[in-house]
């Protein structure tokens, strides 16, 4: 047998009398299997910045694991065994780095600085340049199968790591003080810490090898080194932890998936120990059974998911066409407050035109100005009808405007509604003579009829009411009735007129509603019954209308509070 062979044969029986065959393959096999899967679909799922520089910190890790477990066997004879294990100290360097660019970006949301990553590079060179130079390592010696390195470029190697550990520490401080998200900061945390202990704890644990080898305890450095390699899972449950809490790097169905496959490998490591065939075979069909019902798990799962989201959508729908509607109702609030500041300033500048156009034709009529042929006279009288109604639709805009302001004052006092019914009925009657109308009210004067109101907006629903009996009534009568009733004044206000429609009557009190007989009288603003409306509710009464019919006449109903 060769002599070289023989050596490779004397340190394969060396290093396994110190540490056994299976628990080699399986800490690095297990590790570098779990890792190769989580950094592909990682990287499968999500394809940034973020999930490349995580990929990049698994795969140099499982290149440093494969040429670790090489250097464990010697399989490439003791020249071609130091050169892998100066590239061991390459990918090292490199998976440092990487994990500091991957710490800044995920917490960051932004790519390293140029300048760091020059920093970067220039630190790490010199290391390179040994390895590549063969100024790493002095010689392998086959007497304890360990490779001698040089103490000058050890140090500066394990400075280096430590410059990149250094400055994961320091990004992990900066960025949990400076963060004003607590959730975010949190997710910061937990991603730091888990750098932090995986490059920590395989530092440490190679310098305390290192320790070990240089004061000749090399069986303690064999059994120690294996260590080095737990602090990839540590790093994998920390971002395994992140995905399910905190939602990083947005992958569905991730803690499920985890959970199945991480049931896969440990069933499927138990290959690398079983020796009985009966074992062998129970340990096949848990491992076949695992993989077919996890993937109806997973499945099952991935629906209860898609279901979820799509409730989600729906109800982000919901909350923005709320929202919608919010402001599209702020949006009609403001209108509405600049439409009822335009009426009551528009109002208020009608009035005086209209008072002097009143008080001339008035003085027309009278003669103040002379004879006035009869012909004139009755346009003037035209004239002034018409003011008198426009005056009529100033006033009713003008409390409009002052009701949806809140701006409508009262003056409660104690009066006698009788008599205010019957004088308003006595000033009407001569304009429903005018139209060939009779207007009948039936008050009786022995009987007090008191109520707690403002007179003067009583007085206008009266108003209100009885002209808008005469206003749809083409001929017949007007009657106005007043009783006293179980502490309750009803006053009614029948006439013969064209009636309403059951439809109509539900919308009659709203603003700018006209009813079935706007074609007959095109002069009336819609807004008289909604004047009534409000100032009897305001009284605390009530008022409502009711009607056979279009055709059959119309009965107006307010009821008011009876003061004794």
């Amino acid at each position: 047998m060769p002599s070289s062979l023989i050596r490779i044969q004397y340190c394969y029986d060396y290093l396994v009398n110190q540490i056994p065959t299976s628990l080699l393959f399986y800490t690095h096999l297990s590790i570098i299997i779990v890792t190769l899967i989580f950094s592909v679909y990682l990287l499968y799922k999500v394809r940034n910045l973020t999930s490349i520089l995580l990929f990049g910190i698994c795969l140099s890790f499982v290149i440093w694991a494969l040429l670790d477990l090489t250097t464990w066997f010697s399989f490439l004879g003791s020249g071609n065994t130091m050169f892998a294990w100066e590239l061991m100290f390459v990918f090292t360097l490199i998976f440092f780095f990487f994990s500091y660019y991957f710490l800044y970006v995920f917490t960051t949301g932004k790519d390293l600085p140029r300048l760091q990553k020059l920093l970067s590079v220039a630190i790490m060179t010199p290391n390179f340049i040994w390895v590549f130079s063969g100024s790493s390592l002095t010689l392998f010696d086959g007497n304890i199968c360990e490779a001698l390195e040089k103490n000058s470029v050890n140090y500066f190697y394990f400075s280096t790591q430590a410059i990149f550990l250094i400055a994961v520490i320091i990004l992990t401080i900066h960025q949990y003080h400076t963060n004003k998200d607590n959730y975010k900061r949190k997710e910061n945390l937990y991603a730091g810490i888990g750098v932090i202990f995986f490059l920590s704890f395989f530092l440490l644990t190679m310098l305390v090898v290192n320790i070990f080898a240089n004061y000749d305890f090399v069986q303690y450095a064999y059994n120690f080194s294996i260590y080095g390699l737990l602090g990839m899972p540590v790093l994998l449950g920390f971002l395994v932890y992140l995905i399910v809490k905190f939602k990083a790097f947005n992958i569905k169905l991730f803690a499920t998936q985890a959970l199945i496959w991480g049931l896969v490998i440990l069933i499927g490591s138990q290959f690398f120990f079983i020796t009985g065939t009966t074992n062998l075979v129970l340990n096949s069909i848990t491992f076949v059974g695992i993989v077919i019902v996890g993937q109806y798990l997973i499945r099952s799962v991935k629906i209860e998911i898609d279901q979820r989201e799509r409730l989600e959508q729906l109800r982000l729908r919901l909350e923005q066409a709320n929202m919608d509607l919010g402001d599209a109702n702020e949006k009609l609030k403001s209108l509405d407050k600049l439409k009822t500041e335009f009426v009551s300033l528009a109002s208020h500048q009608l009035r005086s035109p209209l008072t002097a156009i009143k008080g001339y034709t008035s003085m027309l009529i009278e003669g103040d100005y002379g004879e006035i042929n009869p012909q004139a006279k009755d346009t003037i009288e035209r004239i002034m009808e018409s003011s008198n109604n426009l005056t009529l639709v100033v006033e009713d805009l003008l409390n409009v405007a002052k009701i949806e302001q809140g701006g409508m004052k009262y003056e409660m006092t104690k009066f006698d509604f009788g008599e205010l019914a019957r004088d308003t009925a006595k000033d009407l009657s001569i304009t429903a003579e005018r139209k060939n109308l009779k207007l009948i009210y039936d008050i009786s004067e022995d009987q007090n009829y008191f109520v707690n109101g403002d007179k003067e907006k009583l007085r206008q629903i009266l108003v209100n009411l009885i002209d808008n009996s005469m206003k749809y009534t083409k001929e017949g009568q007007i009657e106005v009735r007043l009783e006293s009733k179980n502490n309750k004044i009803m006053l009614t206000i029948k006439d013969t007129g064209v009636g309403i429609s059951k439809d109509v009557i539900e919308t009659l009190f709203q603003k700018f509603s006209r009813g079935d007989g706007a074609k007959m009288n095109t002069s009336g603003s819609g807004l008289g019954l909604y004047l009534v409306k409000e100032i009897v509710e305001a009284h605390k009464g009530h008022v409502w209308v009711e009607s056979s019919g279009v055709g059959q006449g119309s009965t107006f109903f307010v009821e008011l509070d009876e003061v004794k």
